[in-house]
């Protein structure tokens, strides 16, 4: 196909995977890694899963990536690849946010700025439009043959939590909403960004008293060797969520502290076995069609649903290829 480092991925994970691997001959290389397969428009996970269990041949990887977008990707893609794959490579890192002062028609106010700033996130209102929400909300319920009118469909013992649900052209809508990534643009502080193909969840109400609300404790999707590099993550609400419907919750304003609250724990504790519920992360409500971004050192989770109806949201997030990612996970 003629995308710069698409080999040298898929050998590296054929060596993985065989246990050969030598990690000190490719150290940097996840960001590289990551914004290649997520630019090509692939699931988060798909790359990883396909080459574990089927063991191809390279050319059967390319055939693969074919089948899974539905065709070769265009000229201008590999080109914009390409040099995305040199630039990396041949240019030190930027460090983020950069000065965004350049950033046209921007969707988030001085006063949204500011929130964002003290408390860590931020609620777009109105991200996208309710009919591109009910679009994906549809899709959803479809592929999980599920009935949103009838809840005894919910619980068909199969789904858990997470929708891998990837490449749909209502999700692909909403990756490309222009107010999503023009509020990412300005909290990146630059308009050459990339966007993940990430899953969706539907989050059930409990049933019976049992807690299936999937990832409900308060966590990091980012590693936290300091210092912590600066990162933006998001979800969209596709139908209406209250407090008690499993919305999203998080520690408000812990980004500007996390670096003391890491330094003051003894060596031997794991922070992430610390009673993070102590630190009175709150609920952010919204409608269907708000975007909530926030930093990615905000502890974070969803609620349980307490609720009569799921809440669904998809993930959305974007980046430039040169941000900051940890090689290790602490």
């Amino acid at each position: 196909m003629g995308v710069l480092h698409l080999r040298r991925y898929w050998s590296k994970r054929m060596l993985e995977i065989e246990g050969r691997l030598d990690p000190s001959s490719v150290h940097g290389e996840y960001g590289l890694d990551f914004t290649l397969m997520q630019g090509l428009g692939l699931g988060i996970v798909e790359p990883a899963e396909y080459l574990f269990h089927q063991r191809p041949s390279y050319a059967e990887f390319e055939q693969w990536i074919v089948q899974k977008l539905g065709g070769a990707p265009d000229a201008a893609l590999v080109e914009r690849l390409n040099a995305m794959v040199r630039r990396y490579l041949e240019h030190p890192r930027r460090i983020y946010p950069i000065n965004g002062e350049d950033i046209q028609d921007p969707v988030l106010s001085a006063e949204d700025l500011a929130f964002w700033r003290e408390n860590g996130y931020v609620v777009l209102r109105n991200a996208v439009s309710a009919e591109d929400c009910r679009e994906a909300e549809s899709a959803i319920w479809d592929f999980l043959g599920m009935d949103p009118l009838n809840s005894e469909s919910w619980y068909n013992g199969t789904h858990l939590f997470w929708v891998p649900l990837f490449l749909h052209p209502a999700l692909n809508k909403n990756r490309a909403a222009p107010r999503i990534r023009k509020a990412f643009e300005q909290l990146w502080g630059t308009g050459d960004l990339w966007a993940s193909v990430d899953r969706s969840s539907l989050n059930r109400p409990e049933r019976g008293g049992i807690n299936i609300s999937g990832p409900s404790r308060i966590h990091w999707d980012v590693g936290l060797a300091l210092p912590i590099p600066f990162g933006v993550q998001g979800l969209l609400y596709l139908s209406d969520t209250s407090a008690e419907q499993g919305a999203f919750r998080c520690v408000p304003g812990f980004h500007r502290r996390i670096d003391q609250w890491l330094e003051e724990l003894p060596p031997e504790q794991n922070p992430r076995e610390q009673d993070l519920e102590s630190l009175d992360p709150v609920p952010v409500t919204g409608s269907a069609g708000d975007f909530i971004l926030w930093h990615h050192a905000l502890p974070h989770a969803s609620g349980r649903n307490l609720a009569h109806y799921p809440r669904l949201v998809q993930y959305i997030k974007l980046f430039p290829h040169d941000h900051g990612i940890h090689s290790v996970w602490k």
